[in-house]
């Protein structure tokens, strides 16, 4: 072999070489990351209370809940067997939560105002202060409504902070999504 034919294969491998180089790390590209998967608080509450001995937690889990399904107790599923078993995939969830990590989802946020027929100038409307949650109200000098109220985040409850004091005003549908 002389020189220019040792040059012309070295070309060769070179181009080979870059090419194959080229397509690997276009398909590593497209390899997707694992991505944290995201729970409601109670499952991640769940979670944080047992992971350090995950696989028992959730194998007692599993047989608690198989004797209340099964009606060998008279107890009824709490959140978590409840979402552990009408969930798709949950214990994959709880995999995954150990090996990529999560995230808690957001809760939906809830205005409240409670009518009032009588004094159609003044929105009174529940809010939190301090962590307890009170029945507020404003006046409108204009006798127009005004709906800022409805975008100060005191304002914007979670269902459980409703409920805990004002069930009626839940059930009576006075809560509405914030949007």
């Amino acid at each position: 072999m002389n020189k220019q034919e040792f040059e012309e294969q070295a070309e060769a491998l070179y181009t080979d070489v870059r090419s194959f180089l080229d397509d690997t790390f276009e398909l590593i590209d497209q390899i997707d990351e694992p991505q944290k998967v995201v729970v409601p608080k109670f499952v991640a509450e769940w979670y944080e209370r047992n992971k350090d001995d995950l696989n028992t937690a959730i194998y007692s889990t599993i047989t608690e809940t198989y004797r209340k399904v099964n009606g060998e107790n008279d107890d009824l599923l709490d959140t978590f067997e409840g979402w552990l078993v009408y969930e798709d995939n949950s214990i994959l969830i709880l995999v995954q939560m150990r090996l990529f990590g999560y995230e808690v989802e957001s809760e939906q946020l809830f205005t409240v105002r409670i009518p009032d027929p009588n004094r159609p100038d003044t929105v009174s409307f529940l809010y939190k202060e301090n962590g307890k949650v009170f029945i507020g109200s404003d006046i409108f000098l204009d006798e127009v409504p005004n709906y800022k109220w409805k975008k100060e985040p005191e304002n914007q409850l979670t269902e459980s902070e409703i409920r805990k004091d004002f069930e009626w005003a839940w059930k009576e549908g006075f809560a509405k999504p914030v949007e």
